[in-house]
């Protein structure tokens, strides 16, 4: 058994090591930087969970590397690019998503290096450890994301996804299933500001009174819409929790 890092903006974390698969096998995702227990190898797939919370499932090996440099800084953007160079101007080399783990070579007031020697906008980035409280804005920035079952980045999300990244932001460990999560916080019976909203397998988190932000299916991407309509469209609420 052994901890390896993924060297990918992502990777699927799949039910059973079929890449090919159509429909019903993706599990969850992971980004740049986080951590596989690896407890097995199969040929070009390694089988384990997810460290930060345990979620089982298959990876591709193609994803994982080792000797990974300590991280040092988190992304905090729904998606990043990387540069050649300390200018906007530079050729971009790629682009990260939002949780990706980074280690830094130089910390700049507007650009910092990363470990491989590409750079990134240091407003984009915060040290491991510091939390940002409001989960709501860290959810904000996923507007217009499109949904992707399994995903937890910038490039594609879900419903329990997005409430899993935005609360770890603020560092509240939430389970990654809808049916999990509803176990978080306390019942109330009236909606407010930062309110976790369950329906029948699906989740939101309330930005006021009245309005909803969710991943869904629906518009296929990360909406603010009214409640009453997501209410009336999933055929109930089943839960309103509220944390802390």
């Amino acid at each position: 058994m052994t901890t390896r890092t993924v060297i990918a903006p992502n990777a699927d974390i799949r039910e059973t090591p079929d890449a090919q698969a159509v429909k019903g096998k993706l599990e969850t995702q992971l980004v740049f930087g986080e951590g596989f227990i690896v407890d097995r190898e199969e040929g070009n797939w390694a089988q384990g969970r997810c460290a930060h919370d345990d979620y089982p499932g298959w990876i591709e090996k193609r994803f994982l590397g080792d000797d990974a440099a300590p991280a040092t800084h988190i992304i905090t953007a729904a998606r990043s690019s990387t540069y050649r160079a300390d200018s906007m101007k530079s050729p971009c080399l790629g682009t990260l998503g939002f949780g990706s783990r980074v280690a830094l070579r130089v910390t700049g007031e507007k650009w910092s290096q990363l470990s491989s020697g590409a750079w990134i906008y240091t407003k984009h980035l915060a040290a491991i450890g510091d939390k940002t409280e409001d989960y709501v804005a860290t959810a904000r920035k996923f507007l217009e994301t499109p949904y992707y079952w399994g995903g937890r980045s910038g490039f594609g999300i879900d419903c329990s996804g997005l409430v899993q990244v935005s609360l770890a932001l603020a560092g509240i460990k939430a389970p990654r299933d809808t049916e999990q999560q509803i176990a978080l916080g306390a019942e109330t019976p009236r909606s407010r500001t930062g309110d976790l909203v369950f329906f029948p397998g699906h989740v939101g988190i309330m930005v006021d009174e009245d309005n909803i932000l969710h991943a869904n299916a629906f518009h296929m991407k990360v909406a603010i819409e009214p409640l009453w309509m997501v209410e009336e469209r999933s055929k109930g609420i089943t839960a309103m929790r509220r944390l802390g």
